[in-house]
C-alpha cells in the first residue's frame, strides 16, 4: 500500500466505498423487510387488526380487544422470534468467523444436536420441565462443544477436521434422540417434540429478558 500509486489508492478508496455503500443498502432493505414483517405479524391472525389500531396499541393506548389481540398474543410472539432468530445469526456468525469456514454452525458441527439430546434425555427419563430442561440443554451443548474440541486435537486444532468430527457427532446424537422419542410415553413425547422444534404460543414479554441478556 505504501508503493502504491495515487491513482491506485484512488482506485481502492472508489472500492471501498462501493461496498460500504452496498452493505448499507442491504441492510437497510432487510430492515424495511423486517418491520414489514413484523407489523403484517401483529396486523394479521384469525382477525385482521388495522394498522392505525396497530400503532395506537404500540403507542401504549388502551383499545378493547385489540389491546390484548396485539399487545399480549401477537406482540410477545413477534418479539421472541426477533430475538431469537438474531441469536441464531449471531451463533452461526461467530462459528464460522472463528473457525473460518461456511459450514461451522452450531446445527452442523453437532452442538444443538448435543443439546437436542440433553433436553429429551431430561424430559423423557427425568420427567424435568421448564428451567432445569433448559439447563440441561445447555450443559450438554457445552459438553459436545468440548468433547468435539478433544477429539480434534492433534498438534492443534484445524477447521476441517473439527467440522468432520462434529458432523459424525451429530448423526449419533441425533440417533439417540430418535431412540429417546421412540420410547418416550405420550405424555411427555409432545414436550419433547416441542422442545425440539421450538414453540412461540403462549410466550410473555417477560420470557424474552433471556433471550435479551443472551443478545447482549
Amino acid at each position: 500500500m505504501n508503493h502504491a500509486t495515487p491513482a491506485q489508492r484512488a482506485q481502492l478508496s472508489a472500492l471501498r466505498r462501493g461496498r460500504l455503500r452496498r452493505r448499507r443498502g442491504t441492510l437497510a432493505l432487510l430492515a424495511a423487510g423486517l418491520s414489514v414483517g413484523v407489523l403484517v405479524t401483529l396486523a394479521l391472525g384469525q382477525s385482521y387488526t388495522p394498522l392505525s389500531t396497530v400503532a395506537r396499541v404500540l403507542a401504549g393506548v388502551d383499545v378493547p380487544g385489540a389491546s390484548f389481540t396485539v399487545g399480549e398474543l401477537r406482540l410477545p410472539r413477534a418479539v421472541a422470534c426477533l430475538l431469537a432468530g438474531a441469536c441464531f445469526g449471531l451463533g452461526g456468525v461467530a462459528f464460522q468467523t472463528l473457525l473460518r469456514n461456511p459450514l461451522a454452525s452450531p446445527d452442523i458441527i453437532g452442538i444443538s444436536s448435543g443439546a437436542s439430546a440433553g433436553a429429551v434425555f431430561a424430559i423423557v427419563a427425568l420427567a424435568w420441565s421448564g428451567p432445569a430442561v433448559a439447563l440441561v440443554a445447555v450443559a450438554a451443548g457445552l459438553g459436545v462443544a468440548l468433547l468435539i474440541y478433544l477429539l480434534s486435537w492433534r498438534d492443534g486444532v484445524t477447521g476441517a477436521r473439527l467440522i468432520l468430527i462434529g458432523i459424525g457427532l451429530a448423526a449419533m446424537l441425533q440417533s439417540v434422540t430418535a431412540y429417546l422419542l421412540m420410547q418416550a410415553p405420550s405424555w411427555s413425547l409432545q414436550e419433547a417434540l416441542r422442545w425440539i422444534t421450538g414453540s412461540v404460543n403462549g410466550v410473555r414479554l417477560t420470557q424474552a429478558l433471556p433471550l435479551s441478556l443472551a443478545l447482549g
